[in-house]
């Protein structure tokens, strides 16, 4: 029998890929305006005159191809719903009507939607957890790492990590300041899309470093730290999820993909960053300078988390 409809597989993975695509673009976008910003590789006259051409009109260009890219992921993801909005429908009716039912109407079919600022502010809250110094005042790290208050899993996990595995996490931490610094320059770094850049690339490279449980285990350890604001600690949770789901949708993605595709979903509000009322907002509805502060709010009670049991600890 022939296929009717599209396949809903393939539309997902060529929807990814566009997506991909767009962000690959405008990663290189922002790439070479930092290249071209810098200017000590090329002066004069014909320099400028380039400079200016890149921002009037090549740069443009680009950000259209980009555009494109991402509108056509869009409705190959859109149309992918449909298809399996209409197949479901299909089987309904088939079910039924075997029965000699009239079947449910399509209507009673709908898509999901995803979680309110409410509901992530409630859903997204951990326990607070002990705490210690890491690495202890014994260990011979200490020689080479900074002590840092940590909690009691966070130094866990990090003593069943090896020296290179060690430096790699020190990298990974670092690289997702400079590339969050790089693409969403921030004055203070907090509760804005600066922060949700940084929080969902920092989880995606422990993905890519160490594997999707062991990153979710230590970013849910992390958040366990005594006395952490409410609405960040439900926005930091909430952009790890988001991270992590890049990450694991994209294994071959290099670093660089990776930032890119995260930071179009920062830009596409696919993460979330801390509004005025206090909650988790899209952070593509509010402005960074518009973002609220989550400095003095309250901490809020959350659950006892269940770490993956084949997360690499010393246990």
């Amino acid at each position: 029998m022939g296929l009717y409809g599209a396949d809903v597989e393939h539309l997902i993975l060529l929807s990814k890929s566009l997506k991909a695509g767009a962000a690959r673009l405008a990663s290189k976008a922002n790439e070479l305006d930092s290249v071209i910003a810098q200017g000590n590789y090329w002066e004069g006259h014909d320099a400028r005159e380039f400079a200016a051409d890149w921002q009037s009109r090549l740069r443009p260009l680009i950000e259209r191809a980009s555009q494109g890219l991402e509108e056509a992921s869009k409705r190959a993801a859109l149309n992918a719903d449909e298809q399996s909005s209409a197949s479901a429908t299909a089987s309904v009716h088939s079910a039924f009507s075997g029965a000699g039912s009239m079947g449910a109407p399509a209507s009673t079919l709908t898509q999901p939607s995803g979680p309110t600022p409410e509901e992530i502010l409630e859903k997204y809250q951990v326990s607070d957890a002990e705490t210690t110094e890491w690495p202890s005042d014994w260990d011979p790290l200490r020689l080479a790492v900074d002590q840092v208050d940590v909690t009691e899993k966070e130094a866990e996990m990090l003593n069943g990590l090896g020296p290179f595995e060690i430096k790699a996490f020190k990298d990974i931490h670092d690289d997702a300041f400079n590339a969050a610094d790089e693409r969403f320059p921030s004055p203070d770094r907090n509760d804005d899309q600066n922060d949700a850049f940084r929080h969902a690339y920092w989880n995606a490279l422990m993905v890519k470093e160490y594997g999707a449980e062991w990153a979710e285990d230590y970013a849910t350890a992390h958040e366990q730290l005594p006395g952490n604001p409410a609405p960040r600690e439900a926005m930091d949770l909430y952009n790890y999820e988001v991270g992590r789901n890049i990450a694991v949708a994209n294994p071959d993605a290099s670093t660089e993909e990776l930032a890119g595709l995260i930071e179009q979903a920062v830009r596409s509000g696919e993460t979330v960053v801390v509004g005025q009322d206090m909650l988790p907002r899209p952070s593509n509805e509010i402005p960074m300078d518009q973002t609220g502060d989550a400095n003095n709010a309250e901490p809020a009670p959350g659950h006892d988390p269940e770490f993956n049991d084949e997360s690499r600890t010393t246990s």
